[in-house]
């Protein structure tokens, strides 16, 4: 009887792993948000979609922080890759000497 009290009644293999959030997930949607030039949108969307297809396998939580990762980590991109279009025409298109129209006569 001793023996029954001391052990431990063995968890279900799935509910031990649906108790912790899978950290792909976690850092896929980090990176999404710190955008870092469009590189972590780009991570975020990757490791998004890898923590997903973790998360149906596992049958751990964080399918819906994974799918936030995707999307964010979309928006994000498209937002930097404005932002690299808007500096790129502003610091390379302003040489002052190019073309042939607006020179004045100098």
């Amino acid at each position: 009887m001793s023996q029954l009290q001391t052990r431990a009644a063995p968890t279900p293999p799935g509910e031990k792993s649906a108790a912790k959030t899978n950290r792909l997930a976690v850092w896929a949607l980090v990176l999404a948000i710190l955008t870092l030039g469009g590189i972590g949108s780009v991570l975020g969307i990757v490791l998004g979609a890898k923590a997903r297809r973790q998360v149906r396998d596992t049958g751990e939580r964080g399918s819906g922080l994974a799918l936030s990762a995707i999307v964010v980590g979309a928006l994000t991109l498209i937002v930097a890759i404005a932002y690299w279009v808007i500096i790129a025409q502003h610091f390379g298109g302003s040489s002052g000497s190019g073309g042939g129209s607006g020179g004045g006569g100098y």
